[in-house]
């Protein structure tokens, strides 16, 4: 959001010492905070640009794959649909592996039915599991397609999102861009503010006139509307990183905010030894009707055990914050544990609230299109910075800003970094090593000269 060579920040940069030490506080601040910009802006692009369009993206998961699958997911309603009994014994002809583990039904009548087959994987490795989906038509019978969860193509675009299909690795360096580019807008806004400056190039961006001028308006100015959007994007999904993440739900299973009844499966024993289980076409029903609409999807898991319950989730757009459960006595029908999100602990909410919120889930389409524009306008700003870097750059030199004194910085800038360092700790930990480094380099080059 800054002038990629500022006049004030290449000014001071370029004082000698004994001038700089005299400059006023102000104008020794500014080259910091727009070289700390600069380099920061230009270090996470790379990584920046992948997660930024793997975001918007996924924000639009749900509608194209809806369109690519719709064959198999949605059929021509007719009169008399087939027992979901007999349905099963179609899957599971058709599945890769015995083990049918769940179905997936709809109340829309032009929705198809779906089965899961549990792939294992390694031995003691559920992360090595695979899901095959297996797609029927409920009123004749016949096999519409599968399809192996885990190959498809937006799973892969969201583990590049999450963490570049680098695993844990991968993980630590999203929670560092995603930290630095909260970073970025806040030393962007600093270098964005008037200054005594006219209207021009302030708020409103030029169109006409150079073309460095031209483009230096539009990073700053459409980077200081884009802020308060990018931001909330941006700090919902650091809840779900490695480090922040993890204290996040560290905090809230000390606090007693973690639901042992969300995920967990219930135990619910027969009445008698001779008890026989229900059918599947006496218990799909009794999860039916706690579908909010036809556009829940009701993912009723198999109990696992004879004393064991089986048990739906109902989900819209895939949207946690939306997210119903409800447990049902495999022998008795008996319904219990229902639970929606207002009964959840408050911390564990706020954790709903911000997959929804950085999904763009959380109000439905006009929230998913200001995702895709957080999403978007936060690589346009990447692009147009390093852009005007590249443009602006001295021939034969690399423009790269000068390392300021270690003086440069106020107490109070300290104390910024210091807090920033607590609420961040992926980008606290990298810019403790950036300072040392800095203070490095001015004591080498202060013995050279």
């Amino acid at each position: 959001m800054s002038n990629t060579l500022p006049d004030q920040a290449t000014q001071a940069a370029n004082l000698p010492e004994s001038q700089t030490n005299s400059a006023p506080k102000k104008g020794r601040l500014y080259p910091v905070v727009w070289r700390w910009h600069f380099y920061a802006g230009l270090l996470i692009a790379p990584i920046l640009w992948l997660v930024t369009l793997t975001g918007a993206l996924y924000v639009f998961s749900t509608e194209l794959s809806e369109w690519r699958d719709q064959d198999m997911l949605y059929v021509t309603p007719e009169t008399e649909q087939i027992s979901y009994d007999r349905l099963r014994e179609v899957a599971a002809k058709s599945a890769i592996a015995d083990d049918l583990e769940a179905v997936i039904v709809h109340t829309d009548p032009a929705r198809s039915v779906a089965f899961v087959a549990h792939l294992e994987g390694e031995p003691n490795n559920r992360a090595d599991d695979r899901h095959q989906r297996i797609y029927l038509n409920p009123y004749d019978g016949s096999v519409l397609g599968s399809r192996i969860l885990e190959d498809d193509f937006f799973v892969t675009v969201l583990q590049l999102h999450r963490n570049l299909m680098l695993g844990k690795t991968g993980r630590y360096l999203t929670e560092l861009v995603t930290s630095w580019g909260l970073l970025l807008l806040a030393t962007g806004v600093y270098l964005w503010w008037p200054r005594d400056k006219k209207n021009v190039g302030v708020f409103k961006p030029r169109i006409k006139g150079k073309f460095y001028a031209v483009l230096r308006d539009w990073h700053a100015v459409s980077g200081f509307y884009l802020v308060p959007l990018i931001a909330i994007v941006a700090l919902t999904g650091l809840l779900f990183t490695v480090v922040l993440g993890s204290n996040f739900n560290t905090t809230a299973k000390k606090m007693g905010h973690w639901p042992p009844k969300w995920f967990q499966t219930s135990k619910a024993s027969a009445p008698t030894p001779d008890t026989k289980p229900l059918t599947l076409d006496e218990m799909v029903p009794l999860f039916l009707k706690y579908s909010r609409s036809n556009e829940d999807a009701v993912a009723i898991r198999f109990a696992e055990k004879p004393d064991l319950a089986h048990k739906a989730f109902l989900m819209i757009d895939d949207d946690k914050n939306q997210l119903r459960t409800v447990s049902v006595n495999q022998y008795t029908g008996e319904e219990f544990n229902l639970l929606d999100p207002p009964d959840l602990p408050f911390l564990y909410r706020v954790r709903l609230w911000a997959v929804s919120i950085h999904m763009g889930k959380i109000f439905g389409m006009p929230t998913k299109i200001l995702a895709l524009i957080a999403s978007l306008g936060l690589f346009g700003l990447s692009v147009t910075g390093l852009w005007m870097w590249w443009k602006r750059r001295p021939q034969g030199r690399s423009g790269f800003p000068r390392t300021p004194l270690p003086r440069s910085l106020p107490l109070w800038g300290w104390l910024v970094i210091i807090v920033c360092a607590f609420l961040l700790p992926v980008a606290g930990i990298s810019i403790l090593i950036i300072c040392l480094l800095d203070w490095i380099c001015w004591l080498v080059t202060r013995r050279r000269t």
